[in-house]
């Protein structure tokens, strides 16, 4: 009787489980494998808290260099406009003299003490031949202005001199170049030109005679210009200048003289004028 109900327990609990699966989908191959490396991959996915906090890399920009530029406002020698005038206007020897320039900064770079002129070529004149264009400490910002100024000392023999000079900023690079060239000699060395194309006008409307003079300033070494009318001087004007008005004593012929001057005398021009022609 105990051999008889265990081996129908065994064939009862066969029926028991088929009995469970019935109706259901039959598997399909692999499936099983699959659904298990499924739940294998989720569990070791950590899960994302959607109320937590990401932290997100910060980006930075990347530096810009800024842009030197730069611009000569003012160039003068001895506190004066340094042009072709100063240039053919001689220098005694071993004469101190300043060369100055003023620049603009019109970039966006600021300018320190880093910045200097610098003596490239020629005849050095100057005591060194670097210059910072700032005191320490001192800076220029962008569209702000500094003058930059170079005690000099003309050779101690007469002739023409030619030197550069550089403008460049911290990291060498050369902003300006500047040809300085001086004449040394005294005023009677120099050949005194007299003035070009003396002409005249004339005018008789406003009720005086008004005669007007013009000239081409020829001389590179004059110290000015004097006017003279039939023998009397009637002034002076600076040097550069071509031209000079006067009034006249009435209607009539007159003798002008315009002349250069300088230590070493005087180079004249004449003109005869003619107003018989006013009314």
């Amino acid at each position: 009787m105990k051999s008889f109900r265990f081996s129908t327990l065994i064939l009862i609990v066969p029926l028991i489980l088929s009995a469970c699966n019935l109706g259901a989908t039959p598997p399909v191959p692999g499936a099983v494998s699959t659904s298990a490396a499924q739940t294998v991959e989720a569990l070791l996915t950590p899960a994302v808290n959607s109320n937590a906090t990401q932290t997100i890399p910060a980006i930075t920009d990347t530096p810009t260099a800024c842009k030197d530029e730069a611009t000569n406002t003012a160039w003068t020698r001895d506190h004066v406009l340094y042009d072709v005038k100063a240039v053919n206007t001689p220098l005694a020897q071993n004469k101190p003299f300043f060369m100055a320039w003023t620049f603009l900064n019109t970039g966006t770079c600021i300018w320190n003490e880093s910045y200097l002129m610098v003596f490239e070529s020629g005849t050095l004149m100057a005591g060194t031949d670097s210059y910072p264009i700032l005191q320490p400490g001192q800076t220029v910002a962008p569209g702000q202005t500094v003058t930059v100024e170079i005690p000099m000392t003309t050779p101690g023999k007469d002739g023409e001199y030619q030197a550069v000079w550089r403008f460049q900023n911290d990291k060498g690079a050369v902003l300006m170049s500047f040809g300085v060239t001086i004449k040394v000699g005294s005023a009677s060395s120099q050949t005194l030109k007299n003035p070009g194309d003396l002409r005249y006008t004339y005018d008789c409307t406003s009720g005086v005679v008004r005669i007007d003079l013009f000239w081409i300033d020829a001389a590179n070494n004059e110290d000015g210009y004097r006017i003279t009318r039939d023998g009397k001087l009637l002034g002076e004007v600076p040097a550069g200048s071509t031209t000079y008005s006067d009034i006249a004593p009435g209607v009539g012929e007159y003798d002008y003289v315009v002349a250069a001057y300088n230590a070493a005398g005087e180079s004249p021009t004449r003109v005869h004028v003619k107003t018989k022609n006013c009314q």
